[in-house]
């Protein structure tokens, strides 16, 4: 039985790049190859995008306006919802975000069950890695005020759906202790891979077509330049690199507002020579730089729940070094618990990045392994169907 699947999020990753959003299209594209109609409610990010279009791959956006606007982005978003609602019946509505969702969820029935998939908590998200003893006492009673209101929206959505889906235990944890989540409306089903795109390439090749040198050891890291990603430690531990690798080349990938504060540190340290700011890599650019590098580096400090940038490292055949925070030590401790460096600071991080190049443990960690890895636990398709499964439980349709 095809069923037809209502998404409420944010955006659209084409429109605003983001992990959540990479879920998202990533789950509808493999229902759509699976016979289900799935629609797309987001708000506006992009004004020269349609309001109403259906992608190539078969899934049907729908955007309406006032992103910028709290009160206009919950009316319009109940209004485009209730004007979808006129057209067809939904038999499923499924939260991406739960702001995205005030405006929507209003107009919806309770009758409709309601699925939420939590890639993170949004209050904490507003201020990981910021100290708020730093702010002027106006700024932070008014970010006090924003992380309350975020965490009852967030809590009231999580408390509205029939069923809460958590990318890792670390998650599905937080949603019991934080959230007061049931356990048996928390399901965990890890993230994927899209395996046709993320696989194993020639690495000369790859950076000969990125223009990143053939003669030296490349680590790389792909975050948003925020203060929680740890990228700052990543730095601070390249001296200790060097002294062992003289050739590192460290590449980061991606914007925010944490890089005039990097690019300051790569100076102070005069490490220019040693580190490329790669900026913004183009999503079709991104399998390219996984398959060039040596090693993917995840230095992240806070609030890494599922860590799609692993897995697709990895389907790349790149072994990854990541800190002890969150599930990445859910996904790298059966690959090799030396994935794992011993702390958060950069000392630790520069052991572990020396021992993976100098010690014969890696040796094991082939292309191949590290890609079979990937394939045997964390592939859309597997997500997609576990998914499908709670959809049909919650609709009482059983094996159908």
């Amino acid at each position: 039985m095809a069923l037809r699947i209502l998404f409420l999020a944010d955006a659209v990753f084409d429109d605003l790049p983001g992990g959540s959003r990479v879920v998202a299209r990533e789950l509808a594209w493999q229902f759509v190859d699976a016979g289900h109609h799935v629609t797309m409610l987001v708000g506006r990010q992009n004004e020269s995008a349609p309001a109403d279009e259906t992608t190539n791959r078969g899934v049907r956006i729908v955007r309406y306006n006032g992103a910028g606007n709290p009160f206009e982005f919950i009316r319009n978003g109940q209004i485009a919802c209730r004007r979808l609602l006129a057209e067809h019946h939904y038999d499923i509505v499924h939260t991406h975000f739960a702001y995205a969702a005030v405006g929507p969820l209003r107009a919806i029935p309770q009758s409709i069950p309601r699925i939420r998939t939590f890639h993170g908590p949004w209050d904490e998200e507003m201020t990981a890695g910021h100290d708020p003893t730093k702010q002027p006492a106006l700024q932070r009673v008014q970010t006090s005020a924003k992380v309350g209101l975020a965490r009852n929206i967030e809590a009231s959505n999580l408390k509205s759906s029939s069923n809460v889906i958590a990318l890792s235990d670390v998650f599905a944890q937080m949603l019991a202790s934080k959230y007061r989540v049931p356990r048996t409306r928390i399901h965990v089903i890890p993230g994927g891979v899209n395996i046709n795109r993320f696989e194993l390439a020639d690495r000369n090749e790859q950076r000969m077509r990125l223009g990143l040198p053939l003669d030296r050891r490349i680590l790389l890291s792909v975050r948003r330049l925020a203060p929680r990603m740890g990228l700052d430690n990543l730095i601070r531990a390249l001296p200790e690199i060097i002294v062992r690798q003289p050739d590192v080349l460290l590449v980061i990938g991606g914007n925010g507002p944490e890089k005039g504060k990097l690019i300051d540190l790569i100076n102070e340290l005069r490490l220019q020579q040693n580190v490329k700011m790669a900026g913004f890599i183009p999503d079709g650019d991104l399998a390219g730089y996984y398959q060039a590098a040596d090693l993917f580096v995840l230095p992240t400090l806070a609030l890494e729940g599922f860590g799609l940038v692993t897995m697709e490292a990895l389907a790349c055949g790149t072994p990854v070094i990541g800190t002890p925070v969150g599930a990445i030590p859910e996904t790298l401790q059966s690959l090799s618990p030396r994935l794992i460096a011993d702390g958060l600071d950069h000392n630790s991080l520069a052991r572990a990045i020396s021992s993976y190049f100098a010690d014969d443990w890696a040796r094991a960690l082939t292309p191949e392994v590290l890609r079979n890895y990937v394939l045997q636990r964390y592939t859309w398709d597997r997500h997609a169907s576990a998914v499908e499964a709670i959809y049909r439980q919650a609709l009482g349709l059983g094996d159908q």
